[in-house]
């Protein structure tokens, strides 16, 4: 998997891939562990790392080995996230591993499903635990959550670039731009006209999410851009983003999978700063476009 780009432009200054800015540092805490992961489909998983691979597959059978970036959330809860290279449809894996509870969240992605829209990405997450050696098996599980409902948070991917996530729903989520607080510079004005531009013939940015709670404080939070693709045309990009938020400390990790603006295949990472701010009241009782 390719690092996040940062490079520098002509100016002399580091340009990152997307909302790449404020990612932290890879974590590389994993390395020379080992995990037997059980998941609730009924299949289980070895999984051994190094530095920057993970050699994996299901319990005695072949195993693979693939590239691997691993962030932090807090001290015991790691995103770790991976393409699979040469599957068809095109496949991204992205693990929750919650060590103080042996725990495991995987969040797969998959585009090139719908023959109609070939860049729509379909996400879905799938439940299960670590088992430890000499210890039974948690019954506990991460699960689906209202928790984050009602709520709206100003996520910050870089100085140049910030977003509200409005929680609206159970099952929906909302995008807004901030008020600016001052004159924006000419590259805030076209970054806000870019976003304006992605919006266009879009008449409502709601698109079906998930929220998974993880622990206390400690949220997954998951969408693909479907409604935006099928509403703009079957060879649109839609993306898929999972973010992994901390609310006790308001940052979050993540990753973007899909394609990119040249029509290129994306899978990057990210992190931002969140601030918590009035749930915006055009949103409170908005009806989805969507919905019958």
């Amino acid at each position: 998997m390719a690092e996040e780009k940062r490079v520098l432009a002509e100016n002399g200054q580091p340009t990152f891939e997307g909302l790449s800015q404020y990612c932290p540092p890879h974590c590389y805490e994993l390395a020379g562990r080992e995990l037997k992961v059980c998941m609730d489909s009924g299949y289980d998983y070895v999984l051994r790392f190094e530095r920057e691979t993970v050699t994996w597959g299901k319990a005695g059978e072949a195993m693979r080995t693939d590239e691997y970036i691993c962030l932090k959330a807090e001290e015991q809860t790691y995103f770790i996230n991976a393409e699979i290279p040469g599957v068809t449809p095109r496949l991204g894996l992205t693990l929750i591993l919650d060590d103080e509870n042996a725990l495991v969240t995987v969040v797969e992605a998959r585009q090139g499903m719908n023959p109609r829209f070939p860049y729509l990405v379909e996400i879905r997450p799938h439940f299960g635990a670590v088992q430890l050696e000499g210890q039974p098996l948690n019954p506990k599980r991460h699960g689906f959550t209202t928790d984050m409902v009602g709520r709206a948070i100003l996520w910050t991917y870089s100085p140049e670039f910030s977003i509200i996530h409005v929680y609206r729903t159970e099952h929906y989520y909302d995008v807004t731009l901030p008020a600016p607080t001052k004159e924006p510079t000419e590259e805030e004005k076209a970054s806000a006209a870019d976003f304006a531009e992605s919006m266009r013939g879009y008449p409502e940015p709601s698109e079906p999410c998930f929220y998974i709670r993880i622990k206390e404080g400690i949220y997954v939070f998951g969408f693909a851009e479907q409604n935006m693709e099928k509403l703009t045309g079957p060879l649109t990009r839609g993306n898929s983003l999972t973010f992994l938020m901390n609310l006790k400390r308001m940052t979050d990790v993540g990753r973007s999978f899909g394609t990119n603006a040249k029509q290129l295949p994306e899978n990057y990472c990210f992190g931002a700063y969140g601030k918590e701010v009035p749930f915006p009241e055009e949103f409170r009782d908005l009806q989805s476009v969507y919905l019958m």
